[in-house]
């Protein structure tokens, strides 16, 4: 049963998901604490403060909803063909989220020093177009050679984050950044060396070769050193979060030119660090190669057919090599970097540009325009176009509402989801709170020249 377990966590990892976009319009909102995550050497418009926000983000670059799912007599249908079209050789599918839990940031001579905690959590998976088309398409296009799977990757990462970050101004630079004491809390790791499929060009045999590594670690487990839940309490919460067996670490820094009193130039980097992972830790590895008839898992779960394994697992299980080790290991977070330009038309109209990039197994860039203008004392709107994830043009939006010391925003990358669900590629939101205190400089109404 154990080694059934540890082949079943092996295909879980590969075919489902539970890194990520920058975000590109909250760096447009300079007046909310927020913004200083991308980019620390903002410089804000109160001399105080403290709050909370939260982040949910949703990337799929593989394929189109509106390209492969329609419906007739009111059943959805899959068209695999399109599936197929749409994808690129290397397809990347992520969730993340982040809760700033608590931040304060206070303002010295001409410096500000902040202390902020964040609960992040993320989850990604990258897949070759061939696995799809290998179930969709058969194995007529492929007899005779061998698919490179070993692009399957996935990844799922909770950690707390504790950071101290700094900004420091002069007249014609400002020089910003933080460092981050990370708190790891579990963590699941897939990423093999290899992973093949040969198809014979006689028989149509499938020759599958493995060289993998399914890493966990602060995973509950029972007393044989199982997977389990059932003894998760309230007692076993409080002793995950006070320990700090995995200890990571994490850098943000950034520099911003002023060019004049309205133009400045901006260059930033986060998210530059890694998690040691020492608690609760087990590495399955998987090592061999197997022969059989087809590969009809995929295709039996893409149509609706009824999905047996039961001889495909005891195959693997006699093929294969396992072993469970029990080394610490270490995974890295996915950096992420900015480059943006912006110049103030009037005392509270910002027009900017941003490229955008972050690196997972690959780097992913993005492009975007911005527009901020502040409304009366107590409104600010800001709008951005960004072109990423083969989606273009994507709408964002941000509101900042201050009825006093509160300041309520929100703030999207794309609202287009929000509209038509059926073109989703990518998706984030932020929602938060502050309470602010003491302006820098009083807010006007709406500028005029």
């Amino acid at each position: 049963m154990k080694r059934n377990l540890i082949i079943l966590l092996m295909l879980f990892a590969c075919l489902n998901v539970t890194k990520a976009q920058p975000e590109v319009t909250i760096p447009y909102m300079r007046n909310v604490f927020q913004a200083s995550f991308i980019n620390p050497t903002i410089i804000p418009e109160h001399t105080f403060s403290t709050g909370i926000s939260v982040f949910g983000q949703a990337i799929t670059n593989g394929f189109l909803p509106k390209n492969v799912l329609d419906y007739r007599n009111d059943t959805m249908h899959i068209n695999l063909n399109s599936l197929l079209g749409d994808m690129n050789d290397k397809n990347l599918i992520f969730v993340g989220q982040n809760f700033d839990l608590f931040h304060l940031r206070w303002k010295v001579l001409n410096s500000y020093a902040w202390f902020a905690i964040r609960e992040n959590l993320s989850v990604s998976l990258q897949y070759p177009r061939e696995l799809f088309s290998l179930a969709i398409e058969g194995n007529k296009p492929y007899v005779g050679s061998t698919l490179d799977f070993s692009n399957l990757k996935t990844d799922a990462m909770a950690y707390n984050e504790f950071t101290f970050g700094f900004l420091k101004d002069y007249s014609k630079w400002t020089f910003g950044g933080r460092i981050s004491i990370l708190q790891g809390l579990a963590n699941v790791n897939f990423n093999p060396s290899t992973l093949a499929i040969s198809i014979d060009t006689s028989m149509y045999f499938h020759t599958a070769s493995a060289d993998a590594q399914l890493r966990t670690a602060g995973i509950p487990k029972n007393g044989e050193g199982d997977i389990s839940f059932g003894h998760v309490d309230s007692q076993w919460a409080v002793n995950k979060l006070s320990s700090f067996k995995n200890k990571g670490f994490a850098l943000s820094g950034g520099v911003t030119y002023k060019y004049d009193d309205r133009m400045r130039i901006s260059f930033s980097f986060y998210d530059l660090g890694f998690i040691n992972w020492k608690d609760s830790i087990q590495t399955y590895t998987l090592k061999g190669q197997t022969e059989f008839k087809g590969l009809d898992v995929l295709g039996d779960f893409l149509t609706g057919r009824e999905v047996n394994t039961d001889s495909l697992l005891q195959k693997m299980e006699d093929d294969f090599t396992r072993d469970t080790i029990y080394n610490s290991y270490r995974t890295w977070l996915n950096p992420k970097f900015n480059f943006s330009a912006t110049y103030d038309l009037a005392q509270r109209t910002t027009v900017g540009l941003t490229f955008a990039a972050f690196y997972n197994k690959r780097l992913y860039p993005s492009v975007s325009i911005g527009l901020s203008q502040g409304l009366g004392r107590f409104f600010n709107f800001v709008a951005s176009a960004s072109v990423y994830q083969r989606s273009l043009p994507n709408f964002g939006i941000g509101i900042l509402i201050k009825p006093g010391p509160f300041q309520f925003f929100v703030v999207a990358d794309n609202i287009y989801p929000a509209i038509n669900p059926m073109v989703f590629t990518n998706t984030n939101v932020r929602v938060g709170l502050n309470l602010v205190f003491g302006r820098n400089n009083l807010p006007e109404g709406l500028p005029y020249r």
